[in-house]
């Protein structure tokens, strides 16, 4: 799958408490986990990155190449950018700051063009082509399934799946009822209890690598700490 038929969404608009920075901008081995993710899906053109607030990431991919497409429309206050090899990419900020991974998710797939949807956190230096391409290829495969999520690390990873555009529309409206009511935001488990889900285990996947290692996000210093030592081939 390729073109407008599949979108990137990189979910990366959380405060980063833990690590203390944007976790998608550190750097492993001189790359930012940004760089090391728009790498390992190269192969989708249709590019959101749904983040807190923008100036920090227009920075990022600046130095990288990537330029403001001015002739590229987005939703309010977005911000569209082309890079040099004329991949399109439209940084999205959170529409109310601080309302989880679910709003980033909702705001991704509403800015998204392609039917099928990778969505990936913005700290997993470590996922690869093979499994983008597994994963929106199951989902493509068979059209009674909302995602395919992987089960890695003890629980499902919805955060490192593949979803159809449309159940973006449910994310918005279940983040406005809680709204509305003054509950806490849903969480990314309760939404993936409403959809159509394969879930896709370790085991089915082992042909494309370590999965462990794939879905692990840069979430603390040791997380960072591991990331180092397994991009320089000592972990």
């Amino acid at each position: 799958m390729s073109g407008p038929d599949r979108s990137l969404v990189i979910v990366a608009g959380g405060r980063s408490r833990r690590l203390g920075r944007d976790k998608p901008l550190v750097e492993i081995d001189g790359r930012t986990v940004l760089s090391r993710i728009l790498e390992a899906t190269e192969q989708i053109s249709d590019v959101v990155l749904a983040v807190r607030e923008v100036p920090p990431f227009r920075r990022a991919l600046a130095a990288e190449g990537w330029e403001s497409d001015s002739d590229s429309a987005g939703p309010p206050g977005s911000v569209a950018f082309r890079s040099p090899q004329g991949r399109a990419l439209v940084a999205v900020p959170d529409p109310v700051p601080d309302l989880g991974p679910l709003a980033g998710v909702a705001s991704g797939l509403d800015a998204a063009r392609g039917a099928i949807c990778v969505v990936l956190a913005g700290d997993l230096p470590f996922v690869t082509p093979d499994l983008v391409d597994r994963l929106s290829g199951e989902l493509a495969n068979d059209p009674e399934l909302d995602a395919v999520v992987p089960r890695a690390r003890g629980r499902a990873q919805p955060l490192c799946a593949a979803y159809r555009r449309g159940v973006g529309r449910l994310a918005a409206r279940l983040l406005a009822r809680s709204a509305a009511s003054g509950a806490p935001s849903p969480s990314m488990m309760s939404f993936l209890d409403r959809l159509r889900v394969r879930t896709v285990s370790p085991e089915q996947l082992k042909r494309l690598g370590d999965l462990e290692a794939m879905v692990r996000g840069v979430d603390s210093r040791a997380d960072l700490a591991w990331a180092v030592r397994r991009a320089a081939g000592s972990d």
